[in-house]
């Protein structure tokens, strides 16, 4: 089948070795040496972006920073600074954002920009996006780095950007599409993984090429819809648009957490509590900002030892690597205030725990909805929800995040959360962009 052409100009602007990067820009002392960002700087923590350098030696995204260390001993580490990267991200994106009126903020250094309308054409962007890069180094900083795709869709102009890393500018157009296909491997373009790969080759596709000028009707019968749109997305087709700042690119999520590998200390000074209520506020907000509802809420608690009882009963089930255990409870109506659901989750706490030394505590606010804006029932609760009404609940919780999304996470908190020092610090995920501010120029 032939699917109609897009004649759209869409860039892909992606930031190289971001975490790292800034990290570098910030420090001089950094730049040149092989460097992993961690979530938290433990034998176990997890590297979540590494520099250039440390790539080429072969410090890779997920290892932990035990492996990264033995993978190259001169490796230095550093813990993630979610603040930092969101600040320099604004910038970048107040930037791109000059170009065009339809920007999507992918991720946190990731951007996709609608140029049709705005340019003649893909050189003409090119040329606009090369004085992006130039004002990136000059007026954001001079270690940083992006790679720029140009093509007439989205999944193109995706493809375009990873084939020049790092620094570079590609550009797609129908002409040069085959040629580009022809040096890519199966797996080089996205919704392509190891699996899928050997079930196209057990077909007899062996290239991307093959893959688009395949029968149609073979690749739907073999992968249903997600077939049909692989074809369509390598033939150029307009099927996906670039999401305007503030427009849902896909499903909302089911479920939002957070998680936290608890050192000793935490124990020691009595902190577990806190440190449960500090994953939980954060967890809320992270919710309130998709502007959802919870249904429930689960508390996970990874105990050292096996002393003292366990819980039982239908909503318990055991933890995974050792003692411990998870719980789960549902609330009355939906809800996002932070007032009930860290009370339901230090409740929930108390029921797994009961002064056993803890190394991981995990909570998740399970089952969101969209708000139905009706009306909500006049119930009172205990604890921290004590004599205060949903709506007042509500209304509190979101004028927190206003005073916290202005003057940092640390301006408002909640009692036991005020002397908990940089436990369970921030952290930050590739696909969140929330605390990104954009500057616009009129």
């Amino acid at each position: 089948m032939h699917f109609p052409r897009s004649e759209k100009l869409i860039a892909h602007v992606d930031m190289n070795s971001y975490f790292a990067s800034v990290e570098q820009q910030a420090n001089p002392t950094l730049r040149g040496k092989p460097l992993g960002v961690c979530a938290y700087l433990h034998p176990h923590g997890c590297v979540i972006a590494a520099s250039v350098e440390a790539k080429k030696l072969g410090i890779k995204v997920g290892m932990s920073m035990t492996e990264a260390r033995q993978a190259v001993p001169n490796a230095v580490f550093v813990q993630n600074d979610p603040p930092k990267y969101r600040a320099v991200t604004s910038r970048i994106f107040s930037i791109l954002h000059e170009l065009t009126d339809r920007m999507e903020h992918y991720s946190i250094d990731e951007a996709f920009l609608d140029l049709t309308g705005w340019y003649r054409d893909a050189a003409e962007a090119a040329f606009a996006l090369s004085t992006v890069k130039r004002r990136i180094t000059e007026e954001v900083g001079d270690w940083l780095r992006c790679s720029v795709g140009i093509a007439p869709t989205r999944f193109l102009a995706k493809t375009a950007s990873d084939l020049q890393k790092p620094d570079g500018l590609t550009i797609i157009t129908h002409e040069n599409i085959d040629d580009v296909l022809s040096r890519l491997d199966l797996e080089d373009v996205c919704g392509i993984g190891p699996r899928m790969r050997r079930r196209l080759e057990r077909l007899g596709y062996h290239t991307l090429l093959d893959v688009k000028y395949a029968s149609t009707e073979n690749l739907i019968r073999a992968f249903g819809v997600n077939g049909f749109y692989l074809q369509a997305r390598l033939q150029g087709a307009d099927i996906e648009d670039v999401a305007a700042d503030g427009e849902m690119t896909e499903a909302p999520p089911k479920s939002v957490g957070h998680s936290y590998c608890v050192p000793d200390r935490v124990n020691r000074e009595k902190k577990v509590e806190a440190t449960l209520m500090r994953l939980t506020e954060r967890a809320g907000r992270r919710m309130r900002g998709l502007g959802l509802l919870a249904n429930g809420i689960s508390v996970s608690v990874g105990l050292k030892t096996p002393d003292g009882p366990r819980p039982q009963g239908p909503f318990w089930t055991p933890g995974s690597d050792g003692p411990g255990g998870s719980l789960h409870a549902w609330f009355a109506e939906p809800c996002d205030d932070s007032f009930t659901i860290v009370g339901t989750a230090l409740d929930l706490l108390r029921e797994l725990w009961s002064g056993q030394r803890v190394n991981f505590l995990a909570v998740t606010l399970i089952d969101l909805t969209v708000p139905t804006y009706q009306g909500r029932f006049d119930l009172k609760v205990k604890g921290l929800r004590e004599e205060m009404v949903p709506e007042r609940r509500q209304a509190v919780s979101k004028a927190m995040d206003a005073v916290r999304d202005r003057y940092g996470l640390n301006a408002l908190v909640l009692g036991k959360m005020l002397t908990l020092g940089d436990e369970a610090p921030d952290r930050i995920g590739f696909r969140k962009t929330e605390g990104v501010d954009v500057t616009l120029t009129s």
